[in-house]
């Protein structure tokens, strides 16, 4: 089966957070059919839209996959779940959250999933680690590069060098 290009944002501002993050990825890979391509650099940021909430680490993963869309979008939701991440209506403080950015050339609009993920746009904690492993990348025909300097604000501060130890990381 072919492999898919995919793009999945890692954010965390409950608990051991860098942790937390580095058990995800090591779940969402550990079936075989999702391979770590790359890893940013993890950034603190602001939560937004949560008022004085604790900051969040924030990156995003590369991933060669065999799996389609809807079926990584459902396995990051299981690691959600299976990391303790409570789902409700209003954004709260989460142990992680992990959106399917983007997802090879594929564009849809569903209310569970739209791809590319609408929000890349505005946000600088998930558009600077997006330039950060793939300058290549473009969105509705901008590059990620333009997409990051078109940001209004940018409070990014580096966290670590990447979300896993070189080791780690193929």
């Amino acid at each position: 089966m072919p492999l898919t290009r995919a793009f999945v944002a890692f954010g965390s501002n409950v608990g051991e957070r860098l942790e937390t993050m580095r058990t995800a990825l090591e779940m969402l890979t550990k079936d075989g059919q999702t391979h770590c391509v790359k890893t940013s650099p993890v950034y603190q940021n602001r939560a937004v839209g949560m008022g004085d909430a604790a900051p969040f680490l924030n990156a995003v993963v590369e991933f060669e996959t065999a799996l389609g869309a809807d079926a990584l979008l459902e396995i990051c939701l299981n690691v959600e779940a299976s990391l303790g991440r409570e789902r409700g209506s209003a954004w709260k403080p989460r142990t992680i959250d992990l959106d399917v950015l983007l997802f090879g050339m594929e564009q849809r609009k569903e209310a569970y999933l739209t791809l590319p993920h609408p929000r890349i746009v505005e946000r600088d904690f998930v558009a600077q680690p997006l330039l950060d492993i793939a300058p290549d990348v473009e969105i509705e025909g901008r590059s990620i590069k333009a997409i990051v300097a078109a940001l209004p604000e940018f409070e990014l501060e580096l966290y670590a060098p990447q979300l896993v130890t070189q080791s780690a990381e193929p």
